[in-house]
């Protein structure tokens, strides 16, 4: 099979078939998803919390971004890859575009994704305008936010509501390829999916998005800080792994020695 193009991905979302995505941070990993035929791979920041057991995205550099992408892309034939622009990757154009160009080097992510703020406007024009893909992010921003409480459902009332979609329909219009919404109300993801022409991955957002995305270690039930809320109880009900383990070390203890 074929890598996965972005006109695939644009193909899906016009077709109405749902788009899967997962993150992924090593090459094991990143092998599994690749092989059950996964849509898009993220290297996201996220690792600051999954693979560094910090509380939150913020120490992740653009050393460890440019990592671990290098060994997901080495992994995969098939995903879509996106990559993580970290905080404070991205304070200046020059400074994006510097930074972006290393995580798409050498075959490495086909597009970055950036959390989307105001003042960030003339930065993704500004990559664009030099032919880097990119993705946006609205809504729960995590790379804002210190700890898991901070995660809460955003786009409740109407001037959320307003300011999410008007942020959305800007986006697109600035030419960023791809949406990832992160904890929005259901109802206003599902306008947001419906309106915008590019696809739009949903997380903690409901179902009517055009695609999903999850952390893999989340839907192992094995990340650091927990599972988000949206996931559990019904979707993890036994961890594979913690069972997988904890039979082998019995199995070890029943050894001789």
């Amino acid at each position: 099979m074929p890598k996965i193009s972005l006109k695939k991905i644009n193909s899906l979302k016009k077709n109405k078939i749902g788009i899967s995505a997962l993150t992924s941070y090593d090459a094991s990993f990143a092998k599994l998803a690749d092989n059950c035929g996964i849509d898009i791979i993220l290297v996201g920041d996220s690792l600051g919390e999954v693979i560094q057991g910090n509380p939150n995205t913020h120490t992740v550099t653009m050393n460890d971004m440019c990592y671990h992408t290098k060994i997901v892309s080495k992994a995969i034939k098939k995903a879509f890859l996106i990559a993580d622009m970290p905080k404070n990757s991205y304070k200046t154009k020059t400074q994006a575009l510097k930074n972006a160009k290393k995580l798409v080097a050498k075959n490495m992510a086909d597009m970055i994704k950036i959390e989307f703020k105001e003042k960030d406007i003339e930065v993704i024009k500004y990559l664009i305008s030099h032919n880097i893909l990119v993705c946006s992010h609205i809504g729960v921003l995590p790379q804002t936010i210190k700890n898991k409480s901070d995660y809460k459902k955003v786009g409740k009332t109407i001037d959320e509501a307003n300011r999410l979609i008007n942020e959305s329909v800007l986006i697109e219009k600035l030419g960023s390829q791809m949406l990832v919404v992160e904890c929005i109300d259901e109802q206003v993801a599902k306008i947001i999916s419906r309106k915008l022409h590019i696809p739009v991955i949903g997380i903690g957002s409901g179902k009517s998005c055009d695609g999903q995305i999850r952390v893999i270690y989340d839907i192992f039930g094995i990340s650091f800080n927990g599972i988000p809320g949206f996931l559990k109880p019904k979707n993890i009900k036994l961890n594979p792994m913690k069972k997988i383990l904890e039979k082998y070390i019995t199995n070890t203890n029943k050894y001789k020695l």
